[in-house]
């Protein structure tokens, strides 16, 4: 039966569905012979017209896509983004899905904003713009103006989209379910876990309060900086379904691509590559979405000023990952395959190697083929697609961060090559990427690498006893001989003194380095001066130790 019936509404949006994908001549979508069998009632979508017989696939999976609105639209958007699932030539037409339609009745706009925010438009706004500034597939915004003379931005969700959307996705699952059983070559791809992905993300998207919070974190990370501006959230006017933000100054970063001051366009280019680079490798939160229409400029005295807009969608690097991307561009420049094939399977982007020798023969060859041209020059997007399909190659699964990474860098890369083609990016992406390899050199990395690993460490010693006894009891057990060879009585007693004498210094580095962590982790004022504080020099302590450890060990 089909899995996905919630509502009398599914079974009629089914056969539209499937309609539609016929009409383009896509019965292997859903195996319609086998259905018909089991559901004769599907019979009447045969003889379906076949529109535009002669064109490729991957025009008329677009405009199947068009054809079937916003929730299909931004699935066909997330596939163009996955090198590792669909082939280069969809991906180009997937591309072209444009997330604009007609705006939606004014009328509707007032009845969503008194229903989320409590009150009619005219109580809550002094002047409100009628007409829509620009409408996508999931909402629209609207210029307006608050009652203190602040100018805004509102965003106000289509009417019953979320019920469409929730819809579309029960079905993308079934359908994704389908291909996955009836298509063996698909199973590797695993479709129902891309469609669980595609209904997370856009399921984030549909709450307005998500996005108004990552605004928050952008504008927080970049409060010292004057020429990155952040639109200010206005709480009281935003709930799920409405956004209002602080109205930002300025054009499109594209407006300026035929600008004739090349020196301007080269400084804009530089000050936006500098913007990206600093969310991803500074502040491990990035724009995933950074096309031309989210990024507005204002010029002031010759300097370019940056706005952001659109926090719908937001990539996350940890600190690691940040770490693991500085070292494997190291290792790339060093043209260290063998060495970044390593990193890979250490950072757990490769699981496992079917090939390894073929895989660093084709990783050498990729290489060759990006480090013969100039920096200046470096296609990151080609780079990354190269690098999936790769991988693709190899049967190695890619995590989704990746994929945002690389597309997100790819995006921002054809962003200021139009402004200014001959940018060094590099160039820009260098003091960060340094600044990561000299972090993992100072005592507050290894501090924090203590810290965060605490609990291994008091699991560790917390066992060891236990661990001990099971050695000597199979010892026991299986009557192991054990044979001890000096030349004297005394030299054997001298040894043992030593011994047990680096194995005490030891367990009382065990013991020191514990506490140090437990204080570390603690903020707390004593007569010996602040908790964390004595933390740190408890460390420098076990460093000081543990040199004359081995000063002991290796003059024994």
């Amino acid at each position: 039966m089909f899995s996905f019936i919630e509502t009398p509404g599914d079974i009629k949006r089914f056969l539209e569905i499937m309609r539609v994908f016929l009409k383009y001549g896509w019965e292997s979508a859903f195996e319609l012979r086998k259905m018909k069998e089991k559901f004769p009632f599907l019979s009447r979508l045969e003889g379906t017209h076949v529109e535009d017989k002669e064109a490729p696939g991957p025009v008329k999976l677009r405009k199947i896509f068009e054809e079937l609105g916003p929730t299909f639209i931004k699935f066909g958007q997330m596939l163009s983004t996955r090198p590792d699932l669909v082939k280069e030539d969809y991906i180009e037409e997937l591309k072209k899905l444009q997330d604009q339609v007609p705006g939606f009745d004014f009328v509707e706009v007032k009845h969503i904003i008194k229903s989320e925010l409590g009150k009619p438009v005219d109580k809550l706004f002094r002047k409100f713009e009628t007409k829509p500034v620009a409408a996508a597939s999931l909402g629209q915004v609207h210029f307006a103006e608050l009652n203190n003379g602040r100018k805004v931005a509102v965003k106000v969700q289509r009417p019953d989209i979320q019920h469409t959307i929730a819809e579309d996705l029960r079905i993308i699952s079934f359908i994704a379910g389908l291909v996955e059983k009836n298509i063996k070559s698909t199973q590797y791809y695993n479709p129902k876990s891309v469609a669980e992905e595609f209904a997370e993300t856009i399921r984030k998207e549909l709450d307005y309060n998500k996005e108004a919070k990552n605004a928050e974190r952008f504008a927080r990370n970049f409060q010292h900086d004057k020429s990155i501006v952040i639109p200010k959230v206005f709480w009281k006017y935003t709930g799920r379904r409405v956004l209002t933000l602080e109205r930002v100054h300025g054009k499109k970063i594209s407006a300026f691509y035929k600008n004739k001051d090349k020196a301007l366009k080269k400084r804009i280019a530089e000050k936006y590559i500098d913007c990206f680079f600093r969310q991803m490798l500074v502040h491990g939160f990035f724009q995933a979405d950074p096309h031309p229409a989210n990024i507005f400029v204002s010029v002031h005295k010759k300097k370019p000023i940056i706005s952001l807009v659109d926090f719908g969608m937001a990539g996350r690097l940890s600190y690691d990952l940040r770490d693991n991307f500085a070292t494997a561009m190291v290792l790339i420049v060093d043209r260290n395959v063998k060495g970044l094939t390593k990193h890979f399977l250490a950072m757990k982007l490769i699981d496992r190697l079917y090939n390894e020798q073929q895989f660093i023969l084709d990783m050498e060859e990729l290489i060759d083929y990006f480090y013969d041209v100039d920096y200046n020059r470096i296609d990151f997007g080609g780079f990354g697609n190269a690098l999936i399909k790769l991988m693709v190659r190899h049967r190695i699964r890619i995590p989704k961060h990746y994929l945002l990474f690389l597309r997100s860098i790819s995006m921002a890369q054809d962003t200021v090559k139009q402004l200014y083609p001959e940018i060094n990016l590099i160039g820009n992406a260098r003091p960060y990427i340094d600044r990561l390899l000299k972090e993992k050199t100072k005592p507050r990395y290894m501090l924090k690498s203590f810290r965060e690993n605490y609990f291994e460490f008091q699991r560790f010693f917390r066992e060891l006893p236990e661990s001990i006894m099971n050695i000597f009891k199979r010892m026991e057990e299986e009557n192991l001989k054990v044979s001890l060879e000096a030349r004297t009585i005394d030299e054997l007693s001298d040894s043992l003194n030593k011994s047990t004498t680096t194995l005490s210094i030891s367990i009382v580095m065990a013991a020191l380095i514990l506490a140090s962590a437990m204080l570390l982790n603690t903020d707390i004022n004593t007569p010996l001066g602040n908790s964390a504080d004595l933390g740190a020099f408890g460390f420098i302590i076990v460093l000081i130790v543990g040199l004359f450890v081995i000063i002991r060990i290796i003059n024994a």
